[in-house]
């Protein structure tokens, strides 16, 4: 990650990604503010900057397959966005497993993310992906804004597939904001507060007081060096 973000380092958030027998795979898709769920975005780069989204750290805890949710991307797409995530997405959690897109399982957790799409006429030339398949202990780097997707679950085997993918940032970027007033954040058709949230310094110094730092742990208390503002 310092190779391509430079030496001060943020680890932002970690989330996991089961993929059961049967289950969809996930929407093509990129992100660049995270705010595609809610329409607000949860990052902000420094002005000027030509970069946006995160590097993300995919990680696989078990194989994956193409048959088995496995990763695709598209080349060369972190160029272009193709999706306008202030437009916020419904959120209905009997969407997930139901539809097809040009003979595929797709879907993003209860989310359709083709509400989010510029142009609603367009089409993702899956003729273009490039599909990765990863053993457990595997793991892939790309930037957010790179369509990515993931085929789906096929059934041929009961066992799940379990990936987490940690996202990455300079500590020049400002998470969360949009969030200061409220402190909670609504996505994954749920919400959560902030109140213990602190990104993770992972390489390098932080010079900037615009985020909250987990800094150490003491008797299981975590103390944070919360923004001053």
């Amino acid at each position: 990650m310092v190779s391509i973000l430079g030496p001060d380092v943020l680890c932002w958030r970690t989330e996991f990604f089961p993929k059961y027998p049967g289950n969809e795979g996930t929407d093509w898709h990129q992100v660049d503010t995270f705010g595609g769920a809610d329409g607000i975005p949860h990052i902000k780069w420094p002005n000027g900057s030509d970069f946006g989204g995160a590097m993300t750290a995919w990680i696989a805890f078990t194989d994956a397959g193409e048959d088995m949710s496995c990763m695709q991307f598209m080349p060369g797409t972190q160029h272009t966005m193709y999706f306008d995530e202030s437009k916020g997405m419904h959120y209905d959690p009997k969407k997930a497993n139901h539809h097809e897109i040009n003979g595929v399982l797709r879907g993003f957790f209860g989310y359709d993310w083709r509400e989010l799409q510029k142009d609603p006429n367009w089409q993702p030339d899956e003729s273009q992906a490039v599909t990765i398949p990863c053993h457990a202990g595997q793991f892939l780097i790309f930037p957010t804004t790179l369509m990515h997707a993931s085929t789906p679950h096929a059934g041929k085997t009961k066992e799940m597939r379990l990936a987490v993918a940690s996202r990455y940032f300079p500590t020049s970027v400002e998470l969360y904001g949009n969030m200061r007033e409220s402190n909670i954040v609504h996505e994954l058709g749920g919400s959560y507060s902030l109140d213990n949230y602190g990104a993770v310094l992972v390489s390098g110094r932080n010079e900037y007081t615009h985020n909250r730092i987990r800094t150490h742990t003491t008797k299981g208390k975590a103390f944070v060096n919360c923004n001053p503002r």
